[in-house]
């Protein structure tokens, strides 16, 4: 079958999927999981399909079928084993390889923050996952906050600032919520310091009160413009280093290149310890960092 036909037949599968379809999900997502079975396990039995969407095992037969016709070559019946493998010369149609996205879902299943009824991973090999500090942020606080930004109002709370020995109040009118990689923060007008801040959630103790705000959250032009990040191994490596580290972080023609907001610059390199701030040991460095001025600035943390 040719390329043409191989879509048109994706397609075909897909407009099916828009009938009720036995179980939790059309045949086109059974399609899929039968797919990400064969190319990460290398095999797959008409059980395994069944049990997962709760459909039964005739059903199971007729999606082995359609696979097999939309998708010829890719898979085999091994009757010995009574499972289908993938063949030597199985190809991905309906899905793209990823392993990121492979190695996310073991984690997370590792950590018990997904289900295994929402992963299509099937035999998972021994694993561990180091986890950081949780910082969790109070139900009330995290609904005042969410609420301000839909409704454009500002809110006023007490907050802890690292910078301070004791809680202030204040008015802050956030418009925008940012994960650091380790904490949640509010981006916010403050109106103390008269400047757009990054209000950490875990660190407002209590929210008063709430009215409209005139604050233009367009004028946060740090928020709503962005950076280009270069990355580059440091020049101190042997060449057998430098290629090392250019496959470990998938650079293209020696350098990484991440587009990033301005205002969550100084996170970013941060977490890679390539701010500039001592001698850290990391084989990468900041290439692009003169064009940044005094990005780097305590203040936007508060």
């Amino acid at each position: 079958m040719n390329n043409s036909g191989l879509s048109l037949a994706a397609e075909t599968i897909k407009a099916e999927s828009r009938n009720p379809k036995p179980g939790r999900w059309g045949q086109d997502r059974r399609i899929e999981f039968i797919e990400f079975r064969l190319l990460w396990d290398g095999r797959i039995n008409r059980s395994e399909l069944a049990d997962f969407f709760g459909i039964s095992i005739q059903q199971a037969s007729l999606d082995f079928a359609k696979y097999m016709e939309v998708v010829e070559g890719n898979m085999e019946y091994d009757r010995s084993e009574k499972v289908y493998r993938a063949t030597r010369h199985f190809e991905p149609r309906f899905m793209a390889p990823d392993t990121q996205t492979f190695l996310n879902q073991l984690a997370n299943l590792t950590t018990g923050t997904l289900a295994p009824s929402l992963s299509f991973i099937g035999s998972r090999p021994p694993c561990d996952v180091v986890t950081l500090p949780t910082r969790r942020v109070r139900t009330d606080v995290l609904l005042s906050v969410l609420w301000a930004i839909r409704d454009v109002s500002e809110v006023e709370v007490t907050y802890q600032s690292m910078r301070r020995p004791s809680a202030t109040r204040r008015w802050i009118a956030p418009h925008s919520l940012a994960f650091d990689g380790a904490r949640w923060h509010a981006r916010a007008w403050c109106y103390e310091g008269k400047m757009f801040r990054d209000f950490v959630l875990t660190r407002i103790q209590k929210v008063h009160d709430r009215r409209a705000t005139e604050i233009d959250s367009t004028t946060d032009s740090e928020w709503h413009t962005y950076a280009v990040i270069e990355i580059e191994p440091r020049s101190d490596l042997t060449v057998g280093q430098k290629e090392s580290v250019i496959t470990d972080f998938g650079m293209q023609n020696g350098k990484l290149c991440k587009t990033i907001r301005r205002a969550l610059v100084q996170y970013f390199v941060r977490h890679l310890q390539i701010d500039g701030v001592g001698n850290t040991g990391q084989p990468i460095v900041w290439a692009n960092r003169n064009e940044f001025g005094g990005m780097i600035d305590p203040n936007r943390l508060y």
